[in-house]
C-alpha cells in the first residue's frame, strides 16, 4: 500500500473489524431477536449477558477484545507508516460502537478499547485493567469502572516511557469512551445507575 494511503487503510481496516457485532449475531442465532431491544440497548457484553447469561457474555467480551487485538496486529504486520497500528486500533473500537453492518448502533467500546489499549501500551492497560478489577469490587458498576478504568489508561500512559502514538490514542480513547458513556454518567450523577447485582 503507498505510504500515503496507508493511514486511511489503517482507519477504515480497523473500523470494519470493530465492526464485526458477535454480540448482536450471537443473540440473533440463538434467540431471533435483536440485543439491542432488550437490557441496555447495546450488543456488548453486559447486555448479552443479561439476555444469554455470563458463559456468552464471556465469550462475547472475548472476542470484542480480539477485535482491537487484530486490528493493530493487521496494521503493524501490513503498514510501515507510525501510528497506523495505534490509528487502527483506536478504528476498531470506533467501528464497534457505530458498526456500518446494522444501521451504527452497537455497543460502548469498553472490551474492543481493552483489546486496544494491551496493544497500543501493554503495561499501562495492565494498570488500568486491575483499576476496573477494584473499582467493580467497590462501586459494582461497570460504566464507573470502565471510565475509571480508560481515564487511568490515558494518565498512565503519560508518566510512563511509551511511544508519542501511545499518548495521543490513550486520550482518544478516554474522551471517546467518556462520550459513549454520557448517559451512563448523567445517571450516576442521579443515582440511577444500576450495579452488577441489578439494584441502585
Amino acid at each position: 500500500m503507498c505510504d500515503f494511503l496507508e493511514i486511511p487503510g489503517a482507519i477504515a481496516g480497523g473500523y470494519l473489524i470493530g465492526s464485526i457485532p458477535f454480540g448482536y449475531l450471537l443473540v440473533k442465532l440463538k434467540l431471533g431477536r435483536d440485543v439491542r431491544e432488550q437490557g441496555s440497548g447495546v450488543i456488548g457484553a453486559t447486555n448479552v449477558s443479561r439476555v444469554l447469561g455470563k458463559k456468552v457474555g464471556v465469550l462475547v467480551a472475548s472476542l470484542d477484545v480480539l477485535k482491537g487485538i487484530l486490528a493493530f496486529y493487521l496494521a503493524a504486520v501490513l503498514l510501515k507508516t507510525n501510528g497506523a497500528a495505534e490509528i487502527a486500533a483506536v478504528s476498531a473500537v470506533i467501528g464497534h460502537c457505530f458498526p456500518v453492518w446494522i444501521g451504527f448502533r452497537g455497543g460502548k467500546g469498553v472490551s474492543t478499547a481493552f483489546g486496544a489499549t494491551i496493544m497500543i501500551a501493554t503495561i499501562p492497560a495492565i494498570i488500568a485493567f486491575a483499576v476496573f478489577a477494584i473499582s467493580i469490587l467497590i462501586a459494582k458498576r461497570v460504566s464507573a469502572a470502565s471510565l475509571n478504568a480508560v481515564w487511568s489508561f490515558a494518565g498512565i500512559s503519560f508518566l510512563l516511557d511509551v511511544q508519542i502514538w501511545a499518548k495521543i490514542m490513550s486520550i482518544l480513547l478516554a474522551l471517546f469512551i467518556t462520550f459513549t458513556h454520557r448517559q451512563n454518567i448523567a445517571r450516576i450523577f442521579a443515582g440511577e445507575e444500576k450495579t452488577i447485582l441489578g439494584d441502585k
